[in-house]
């Protein structure tokens, strides 16, 4: 029986001919090396043209438009109230019942006590808070009226400040006199701005029962104070020079953030904090805005707009949550209660600019120029001019966002993201006019009243249940691309990494030379981990130095040429180590910017369009390379190319000095001489 199933098994044997299975191969052999390249340039474009597509397509919700604003939070809803319109004139300086000997308040807590409005001493409680020897601040708490709803309290804080551009050092003392001859008609805290004068309207109501029932949350109000101006002896004022009373915000939202948590952190982890009274430093803070009064900023200025600009960009690509950022938008859209208001006092509706970057129109105007002359090239009518400036806008507004994740300018809440508490900075700017002495701006005024509107809106929500995104870019204020939708493209960017290292491992490697990259690798990583030590001891990077290093192990570590064993050829080691090494520096990228990608993507996605191609697509030919091994003009030129290039996008080079420090010496730095060993082989 045995016997019979042997025969009949081998009676139904396929011989196959060696000459069929020879061109077989070779017929497998040439589809592949025509697959191979569509795999390493078709994803890679695709994923260059798909995020570019962003702010017209959005492929997750099946839609020809970019995904629109939302709350994803029901009791996050600012439309269920309104809230009435705030004065448009100051309180006279006649009026005042208490004054200092100046008859000016030089403070928040001054322009609170000075009576100059009937604020509750029962809800409202300010001090004055040195926290370091360069930054002091105002903090006013105003407690709810019924006391807070849940058993642990919450607290929101609004850091309110001016930022100054000043473009030369002249200006500044220029500056200096023009805001001093300002400040003679609007003197002190409550006069010398707009801005803080609706705010202090805004705390007369918050701590009013029959203003603000609604209020469940603490709420702070923090003030920059300068302390070079103020004289502890003499009780007297300097304001011979502005400039240099100045407090940055980003300082002052630290060292609040510092005193109020303890410990250490940001700018102020140098010198010793001073803490909070405990008293003032019991909720839990679950929100924090930081409203920045920009004045003199020229660009601005000859435009003639308000400008608003809703910035959520943290550092190390923080971001707030979704719905905070998208409920501030949201309040600006509100109106007063009552009746017809005059539009061209509302700060969203009184033809105002609102960005979610902050460059300004430099960039937009670049990328509009050059979509207006393209369309001009394709003769488009109206209608598809407007749909492409409208496209062109978007983009800028997309590349804005993602360049302020990336290379700053750092806003003044980045350092309460980095405790978990979901803040934005909202930058205003009004372009001056004359509006009287005792006059607040329409805009300035709305824009408090819109603060006050978003305030009842997070007062309602219980935060411990908050959920909504919080990875996301944005074209516009009122746009968004999730993470869901961007990390697709971000994935076909960086697959050709992928395919090249499968192609090396199942195909075009014959041996892998184990010692040569075990050598090469282990110097790269030593070289990296020197280059990060000297950059963070000295300030200083010898990436040239590292470089050279490691082009000399490169050189020294090839083997000679040998002859297989079994096959009796001879073996190309150098060819094999320049495969072996290409195959290990694929991997590297991938295993680098698959977690930036997800927690960065603002970064890693540049990052993945920049090194995908030199590490997957841009590989010479085995034709180029033997004619360069032929031709030694030939390959003294390219040698010298490949310098020149080495040399032009390394991280000294080609990196802004404000790119994460983080990401040159961890990521780009060992890239770098990943490809320079590649290279240089």
């Amino acid at each position: 029986m045995a016997s019979a199933t042997t025969t009949t098994t081998s009676s139904n044997t396929i011989k196959i001919d060696p000459l069929t299975e020879h061109l077989r191969n070779q017929k497998r052999e040439k589809l592949l090396r025509r697959l191979i390249p569509i795999l390493l340039t078709i994803p890679y474009v695709l994923g260059i043209l798909w995020t570019a597509l962003h702010p017209l397509v959005s492929v997750i919700t099946g839609e020809l438009k970019c995904r629109g604003s939302y709350i994803d939070e029901n009791g996050l809803d600012v439309h269920r109230h309104q809230v009435e319109s705030y004065p448009l004139k100051r309180v006279g300086l006649s009026l005042l019942p208490l004054s200092d000997v100046h008859g000016s308040d030089f403070g928040m807590c001054d322009a609170i006590y000075s009576g100059r409005l009937p604020i509750s001493d029962a809800s409202v409680e300010c001090l004055r808070h040195e926290a370091t020897g360069d930054v002091v601040f105002d903090v006013a708490r105003i407690m709810p009226a019924m006391g807070p709803m849940i058993d642990s309290a919450e607290a929101i804080v609004i850091v309110v400040g001016e930022v100054q551009y000043q473009q030369q050092p002249g200006e500044c003392q220029a500056a200096d006199g023009e805001r001093n001859n300002n400040n003679q008609q609007k003197d002190g805290w409550y006069g010398s701005s707009d801005l803080n004068a609706s705010i202090l309207h805004m705390i007369q109501k918050l701590g009013n029962s029959k203003d603000a029932p609604w209020l469940t949350k603490i709420v702070y109000i923090v003030s920059p104070t300068t302390v070079n101006n103020v004289d502890h002896k003499n009780d007297t004022v300097d304001t011979s020079s502005s400039c240099q009373q100045q407090t940055n915000l980003a300082a002052v939202v630290d060292t609040f953030i510092t005193s109020y948590l303890g410990g250490d952190g940001g700018d102020a982890s140098s010198k010793h904090v001073n803490p909070l009274p405990p008293e003032f430093s019991f909720p839990m803070i679950r929100s924090l805005l930081v409203l920045s009064d920009v004045v003199e900023e020229q660009q601005m200025t000859k435009q003639g707009n308000t400008q608003v600009r809703i910035l959520p960009q943290g550092t190390g690509g923080a971001l707030p949550n979704l719905d905070l950022v998208f409920a501030t938008y949201y309040s600006f859209q509100t109106h007063p209660s009552g009746g017809r208001y005059d539009q061209s006092q509302s700060i969203y509706y009184g033809d105002s600019e609102f960005r979610a970057h902050p460059f300004g129109t430099e960039l937009e105007n670049h990328v509009e120029g050059f979509f207006t002359r393209l369309g001009s090239m394709l003769e488009l009518d109206k209608s598809s001019l407007a749909s492409l400036q409208s496209y062109a806008s978007d983009l800028s507004g997309w590349i804005g966002f993602v360049a302020a994740l990336v290379i700053g300018p750092v806003q003044p809440h980045s350092f309460a993201l980095k405790h978990g508490i979901d803040a934005l900075t909202i930058e205003v700017h009004v372009p001056t006019t004359s509006v009287g002495a005792s006059a607040i701006h329409p805009h300035y005024a709305d824009f408090s009243r819109c603060i006050e509107h978003l305030l009842r809106s997070i007062s309602n929500l219980h935060e411990r249940l908050h959920h909504s995104v919080a990875q996301y870019t944005m074209p516009s204020p009122s746009k968004f691309v999730s993470h869901g939708e961007y990390i697709y493209p971000a994935i076909l960017v960086s697959l050709p990494m992928v395919v090249r290292a499968a192609s090396l491992a199942l195909r075009d490697m014959t041996s892998f030379q184990f010692v040569f990259v075990g050598t090469v690798v282990g110097t790269v990583l030593l070289a990296s981990c020197v280059n990060a030590y000297t950059a963070f001891t000295t300030g200083r990077s010898f990436i040239g130095v590292m470089m050279m290093v490691v082009a000399w192990v490169v050189h020294r570590s090839i083997p000679q040429s040998r002859q297989e064993i079994e096959t009796g050829v001879d073996l190309d080691t150098t060819n094999e180590c320049r495969k072996s090494l290409r195959f290990v520096a694929c991997l590297i990228g991938i295993y680098l910017h698959v977690p930036l990608l997800l927690a960065n993507y603002s970064l890693g996605f540049p990052s993945a369009v920049f090194w995908t191609p030199l590490l997957a697509i841009f590989v010479s030919s085995g034709r180029l390379a033997a004619m360069c091994s032929k031709n030694t003009v030939l390959k003294t030129i390219m040698a010298i190319a490949k310098i020149l290039v080495l040399v032009a996008i390394s991280p000294s080079t080609i990196l802004p000095s404000n790119i994460s420090p983080q990401y040159a010496l961890i990521l780009y730095t060992p890239l770098q001489l990943l490809l320079t060993a590649l290279w240089l082989v």
